[in-house]
């Protein structure tokens, strides 16, 4: 049964009549286009509420050419990197260029990294504003833009001892990338205000669904969003950012411990417990709850529920 939403979404792609768009992917394999990328237990419900729609994104930006850049938002753990995977692949076989960019292709190398994260209250080793080259990302994402060869990092989390590093470069003529990151797309709140000339600490007590926040997670937490601001010029280079919306703002909790365990089943390695509690809680506390719940410069906002079925696509 197609998601609440789907029609209309269709039509803002060029498609009318979605019979129409279900028998122009039904012709070029349908549920089996590059199916092998798919993990077994893949619903067809995700492949025509999200997959397909996503891909149908993908053609009508290259139809309009110069090289966009198309964005996805969501969660740890939600399925961005296997989306994506399979988005490259089907455009592969549809004879497409697509690329796919994460936004932890750009953590600085491993000791710049460890001197940036250090001292953070989560002990975690990534994945927090301040551990990616933003002049590194701007620079890959505009030489593509101007050559049409896009040469950017990639980055294995495997490496010392989990901590992950920078592990080679790709050098690729794509049409169009994609680019994917948990906060891509997160804006600072208009209600948030910092005062230059102020010495006092501003941190006010939260709670999130039951979870108390520590003075020094909230601390910590005002100079990460400061470095939001800094990130925004590489969001305002997207040109259709889709935000696949958790039910809340925990459903990461779920989600990244079912990722550690097919991690483990699939390669064999080991999370320690520790590690993911420690990042699930940076997940919770890093930003207001409601900054990556409603980004306001998302295009089409995907509400899925805890076990990832789509709720409603609404288009903003």
């Amino acid at each position: 049964m197609a998601p609440k939403g789907l029609s209309l979404l269709l039509e803002t792609l060029g498609w009318t009549d979605p019979d129409l768009w279900w028998s122009h992917w039904q012709q070029r394999g349908g549920f089996e286009l590059a199916r092998r990328v798919w993990p077994a237990e893949v619903k067809d419900e995700w492949l025509l509420g999200v997959a397909l729609p996503l891909l149908s994104q993908a053609e009508s930006l290259l139809e309009s050419g110069g090289r966009p850049l198309l964005g996805l938002s969501a969660l740890p753990g939600c399925g961005k990197t296997t989306l994506c995977d399979w988005l490259v692949q089907a455009s592969s076989e549809l004879g497409w260029s697509i690329a796919f960019l994460s936004i932890d292709d750009f953590y600085w190398p491993g000791p710049e990294l460890d001197r940036r994260m250090a001292g953070n209250p989560w002990g975690v080793p990534r994945a927090i504003p301040g551990s990616h080259d933003l002049e590194l990302m701007a620079t890959a994402l505009d030489r593509w833009r101007e050559t049409g060869v896009l040469y950017a990092p990639r980055f294995d989390k495997s490496l010392r001892q989990g901590r992950g590093d920078r592990s080679e470069w790709v050098r690729s003529t794509p049409d169009l990338v994609v680019f994917e990151g948990w906060f891509v797309g997160v804006h600072v709140s208009d209600e948030v205000s910092f005062d230059q000339n102020s010495t006092t600490e501003p941190p006010v007590a939260e709670t999130i669904d039951s979870l108390e926040l520590t003075t020094e997670e909230l601390l910590y937490r005002e100079q990460l969003i400061r470095l939001i601001p800094d990130y925004v010029p590489i969001w305002n280079r997207i040109d259709k950012l889709w935000h696949l919306k958790s039910q809340s703002g925990t459903s990461s909790r779920l989600w990244k411990r079912q990722q550690v365990e097919t991690q483990a089943k699939t390669t064999g390695v080991q999370v320690p417990q520790t590690a993911v509690q420690n990042f699930v809680r940076m997940i919770e506390t890093v930003f207001p709850a409601p900054w990556l719940q409603d980004l306001h410069q998302s295009d089409v906002v995907i509400d899925l529920t805890n076990q990832r079925a789509v709720r409603e696509i609404t288009l903003k």
